[in-house]
């Protein structure tokens, strides 16, 4: 826990409600915060990143199999909080949807479900204090895709317009720390996306949305795609990256769950992670797979950049 958030009230919040469309037709039947990584599923990452991180109690909404999420949350005794939502609400929405029980905190940390990386908060809520703007995006040249405009000082100017001169272009990190104040720039009741509420930030208050930059050493992945849940497996598996105390990376490249049953005629190459409750029949050859819960990779078959469930395979092309 950070030692300077002692004495002070966090609160965490994780959006958890999209439809993980990229991914069908896997979350079709699983949320994508509940997809795991070397058997955890995301949502736990980052709620205990969170709580490490000095947040007092979390908030997360929920729309597409919001009953699945509880179901894994229940597993641990999080002080979380969740808000379904009838029709997705958007970010910003979601966040104005919470608004009533975040308004008593001082600091709020903003976190998407399908992130992970190894940013430290305790340095982005000291730079946010001293800054004292109303919203701090986590900001970095590497990883996510370069949108969101600063100047020389930091101040966010734009978000996925034209530059100007002096500016510089980085991507948004999918985290951000934000006070109370800002609460008021989110709508209730209503959809409404995370840039329509900073760019009014921006008009209304200029100066009252920052941007740190967490380029230096930072470990980004996202599991929003096939590509990117495969990817970001071989980087923790080959790679060794350690993107979270929670996903240190086994000696070898390959990831087996202790409920989980690899025949020994089985073979595997490059990278290979078997979640509980899977079973590969002898003769499979896997070639850089996730064999998720419950999936049976049958007696010859051989797969090659795919994610295995039991309700079908996603190959990746390439």
């Amino acid at each position: 826990m950070l030692e300077s958030s002692k004495a002070s009230n966090i609160a965490g919040v994780i959006l958890a409600a999209g439809e993980g469309r990229r991914m069908r037709p896997l979350t079709e039947s699983r949320p994508k915060p509940g997809l795991p990584i070397l058997g955890r599923p995301a949502i736990e990452i980052v709620s205990e990143k969170l709580l490490r991180s000095g947040a007092s109690s979390l908030h997360c909404n929920l729309f597409h199999l919001a009953d699945r999420i509880e179901e894994t949350a229940a597993e641990w005794e999080w002080p979380i909080v969740f808000y379904r939502e009838h029709e997705l609400l958007g970010t910003a929405g979601g966040i104005g949807n919470m608004a009533g029980d975040l308004a008593g905190f001082d600091v709020i940390i903003l976190h998407n479900g399908d992130i992970v990386s190894n940013i430290e908060f305790e340095p982005v809520i000291a730079f946010h204090r001293e800054r004292g703007v109303l919203f701090t995006m986590v900001l970095s040249d590497s990883g996510p895709p370069a949108s969101v405009l600063c100047n020389p000082d930091g101040e966010v100017t734009g978000i996925g317009a034209e530059g100007t001169a002096g500016s510089r272009r980085r991507g948004y990190t999918g985290t951000a720390v934000f006070g109370p104040a800002a609460l008021d720039f989110f709508p209730r009741d209503r959809g409404g996306s995370l840039v329509e509420s900073l760019l009014e930030m921006i008009r209304v208050r200029p100066g009252s949305v920052a941007g740190y930059d967490a380029s230096h050493g930072m470990l980004w992945g996202e599991i929003g795609s096939p590509e990117s849940y495969i990817g970001l497996h071989r980087r923790i598996l080959i790679g060794k990256e350690r993107f979270d105390p929670l996903l240190e990376p086994p000696p070898l490249p390959l990831y087996v769950a202790d409920e989980a049953r690899v025949d020994p005629g089985a073979e595997w190459k490059g990278f290979l992670s078997v979640e509980r409750g899977a079973f590969i029949e002898t003769n499979a050859l896997l070639e850089e797979c996730i064999v998720l819960d419950g999936a049976l990779v049958e007696r010859g078959a051989h797969h090659r950049k795919a994610i295995i469930f039991p309700e079908g395979v996603i190959t990746v092309k390439g």
